[in-house]
């Protein structure tokens, strides 16, 4: 079974928000009652994973994902739900996902090559969770030395000013290219960590970095911040002039220096 799209339960209780056309029956009861004899159940998108964009703000509709609600264990099926195959709601998180996570974990279960081992603790395939948005991103150069974007279209790094959780969020987008040539941060926008629960509902705009004292409040994945700190600092005073003054503009606007050096 595999659901695109969150599960509404209200109104209070009854989900009869969202209808099976031609049935009269809410669809979080026919998802209920086909999963129930499943071999496997598969969560396309942040949506079917977490609630997602469904479950914005207030939530009127009390939308949630089959096996999640936002990062709380539970959903639509509970959380001790298991299929016939032995497996939870399979994650295929992402708003949207991509294709090829969705087309790996369908051929690995149907090649029964995934076990409770190959998902991570929030049920999404480590083929993909097991990385980050971070892991690849062109603007790399500019993360090392906080060589910081501080408008839209500039080429510097999006962490510190622009919102970018690419240090934090789980995904494969910049080694697993998007119709093998794109991503978010390689268009210019920053990483919104769109496979991970809750992301709908930040506490801030998505394109501006919470700080406290001038610091980011979302720090690199492992990081303490103490270290960040005292890195950040470093780096900056060792930024070359190249790198800063590419930071701020849409294009490059000083190449790499060309040194001419003898054989060896």
């Amino acid at each position: 079974l595999v659901v695109e799209g969150a599960l509404l339960r209200g109104p209070q209780g009854s989900g009869r928000f969202q209808l099976w056309a031609g049935t009269g029956r809410p669809l979080a009861e026919w998802v209920q009652r086909l999963a129930g004899v499943a071999r496997h159940v598969v969560a396309v998108g942040s949506c079917a994973a977490f609630g997602g964009m469904s479950a914005t703000g207030a939530n009127a509709t009390d939308a949630c994902g089959l096996q999640y609600d936002d990062e709380r264990a539970g959903g639509l099926l509970g959380a001790g739900f298991v299929a016939g195959g032995g497996l939870p709601v399979v994650n295929v998180a992402g708003c949207p996902t991509h294709p090829d996570w969705v087309l790996d974990t369908l051929a690995a279960l149907a090649a029964g090559e995934i076990a409770r081992t190959s998902l991570d603790p929030l049920a999404r395939p480590r083929h993909y969770a097991d990385h980050l948005v971070h892991h690849g991103c062109k603007r790399n150069e500019y993360y090392e030395y906080k060589a910081s974007a501080e408008k839209p279209g500039d080429l510097g790094c999006l962490m510190e000013h622009m919102g970018c959780k690419g240090t934090q969020a789980h995904a494969d987008c910049n080694t697993r290219l998007w119709n093998g040539e794109g991503s978010c941060t390689r268009g210019g926008y920053a990483c919104i960590s769109c496979t991970e629960p809750g992301f709908q509902n930040p506490g801030h705009p998505f394109h501006r970095t919470p700080k406290i004292a001038g610091i980011p409040i979302g720090l690199p994945t492992d990081m303490p911040k103490a270290w960040f700190v005292a890195l950040a600092s470093l780096s900056k005073s060792a930024t070359p002039r190249r790198v800063k003054h590419n930071a701020t503009a849409d294009h490059l606007v000083e190449p790499p220096m060309v040194r001419r050096t003898r054989l060896k």
